[in-house]
């Protein structure tokens, strides 16, 4: 099996620096740009279907690129962003404020995280095994997977996803590998790698 895990287009907050959880932030102008741009490289991948976070700046994204393919835009509550709870829509200098008050921040923590990420591409390997799909989901989120799937290497606290990236997983002997990372629309728009 192999994924395109696919961060969304930029939004306003992206721009502005917030932390963005759960809310529902759409694209702003750059981010469609993105999602387009990201869906022409992928146009000559076949996705059994695609698979996307419920929040609209992801489901925004998906369509953009199902643009391009013969296949369902399915919404998968599992992709969702992590909770930033109290923290989310904070600019960097207020979210150390916040910290350095000490009150409960409600942040969804690492270990629940690391579980969900994880089930969720298992579930999607039982389902759909032997099949190409797209993930379109969250920088958080996607981080998560690639700190576990790299043993910590790459991922959450270690790489800045850009809008609207392309990571590429596949399974080799029931265990999850990674084939790229980080690379936009415009960084393979000569072709996509099928393995760095």
């Amino acid at each position: 099996m192999v994924i395109y895990l696919v961060r969304h287009g930029e939004t306003e907050w992206n721009l502005q620096g917030k932390l963005q959880g759960r809310e529902d932030i759409p694209l702003n102008k750059t981010g469609i740009w993105q999602a387009k741009v990201c869906g022409n490289a992928l146009q000559n991948t076949k996705f059994h279907c695609i698979q996307t976070s419920p929040l609209q700046r992801a489901m925004e994204t998906a369509e953009i690129i199902a643009f391009h393919q013969n296949c369902r835009v399915i919404v998968n509550p599992d992709l969702i962003e992590r909770d930033y709870g109290n923290l989310s829509g904070l600019s960097p200098q207020e979210r150390q404020e916040f910290v350095r008050q000490g009150g409960p921040d409600g942040v969804e923590p690492w270990e629940i995280l690391e579980k969900r990420v994880i089930r969720a591409i298992n579930k999607l390997a039982d389902a759909c095994p032997e099949s190409t799909i797209a993930v379109v989901s969250h920088g958080a989120w996607i981080n998560a997977l690639l700190a576990v799937v790299s043993g910590h290497e790459i991922g959450s606290g270690k790489t800045q996803l850009k809008n609207a990236c392309i990571s590429m997983l596949y399974q080799e002997k029931n265990k999850w590998k990674i084939g790229f990372y980080n690379l936009t629309g415009e960084d393979i728009k000569n072709g996509i790698p099928e393995r760095i």
